[in-house]
């Protein structure tokens, strides 16, 4: 399990660098490798949580929700492609005034689910729990995908690569230590209800690799463009917080797939499971580091 992980896990991180890389250092501020790598990566996770949801009484409408999914994602792109098209600055508030487009874009959704559903509409009982589980599954993978996308903006050096790469090294950091920590100490059951794996030891252990996963980034930002971007107490909250939101959001796909009976999301990435095994941690973890980085960023 944990060489076909390194396989499997080793040349994806080696992806992800060379985007940031090529977008940042070539095709800012549009990004191109990032839309196609995030439209790809929800699509995919659009797929696996219908397939999930579809082994309960909310049987989402598939086609909904994955095109639902890919607007939402699309649309982040909204802000920052007119705004570079009009050549505006950059101004106080731009940041959460973005997340609007994807808002905007879920409540279409929302709208069109309710829509599709009166149209097929012929028998009561199935319709709003078709519509709820359509709508969750956006939300979830969409919505909440979203900030993923929205941080690529924020300011800091190169635009958005620092808080970005921190997400993600923080909220990996906390899955990765949770793993070896579970496994080498863990002793006690963290929730055993939704995940009987998982251990306080892990947990435990997930948060201190978290925060030393963030403070090698921001060590390294320091080093890289002589700036500090964020205190050191500020960067030990990022890993604490961030890698806890991490591994709740581990927890709540564990629940969803235990309601689902199904032990992982799919088959799509051996040693790991599906794509949503792999974006969990990023989907709650996301939203945390987006609003720690409004509070405590650069101005």
């Amino acid at each position: 399990m944990l060489l076909t992980r390194l396989l499997i896990g080793l040349p994806m991180a080696a992806g992800f660098v060379a985007i940031l890389l090529v977008d940042t250092l070539y095709l800012a501020p549009w990004f191109p490798l990032w839309l196609v790598a995030m439209l790809v990566a929800m699509g995919l996770a659009a797929r696996e949580i219908t397939s999930l949801f579809e082994q309960t009484s909310a049987r989402p409408d598939g086609v909904v929700v994955f095109g639902g999914v890919l607007v939402v994602v699309l649309s982040n792109w909204g802000p920052h492609v007119s705004r570079a098209l009009m050549d505006l600055d950059s101004r106080p508030g731009a940041a959460v005034e973005a997340l609007a487009w994807p808002l905007w874009a879920f409540v279409a959704v929302v709208m069109t689910t309710f829509i599709t559903q009166s149209a097929r509409f012929e028998h009561p009982g199935g319709s709003m729990a078709m519509i709820s589980g359509t709508v969750l599954a956006v939300a979830y993978v969409g919505l909440l995908g979203s900030f993923l996308v929205q941080i690529r903006w924020l300011e800091s050096p190169y635009q958005g690569l620092v808080p970005l790469a921190a997400l993600v090294a923080t909220a990996k950091g906390a899955d990765m230590g949770a793993y070896f920590a579970g496994r080498a100490a863990g002793r006690h059951k963290l929730w055993p209800r939704l995940s009987p794996n998982k251990t306080i030891e892990g947990a435990i252990g997930g948060l201190i690799l978290a925060v030393i996963f963030a403070l090698i980034v921001f060590a390294l930002t320091r080093l890289l463009f002589q700036t500090s971007v964020l205190s050191w107490p500020a960067v030990i909250g990022f890993g604490v917080l961030v890698g806890g939101a991490a591994q709740l959001g581990d927890l709540m796909e564990s629940m969803i797939k235990r309601d689902c009976e199904r032990k992982d999301s799919s088959a799509t990435l051996p040693g790991f499971g599906g794509v949503l095994d792999v974006l969990d941690s990023l989907l709650f973890a996301g939203p945390v580091a987006y609003g720690y980085w409004l509070i405590f960023g650069p101005a």
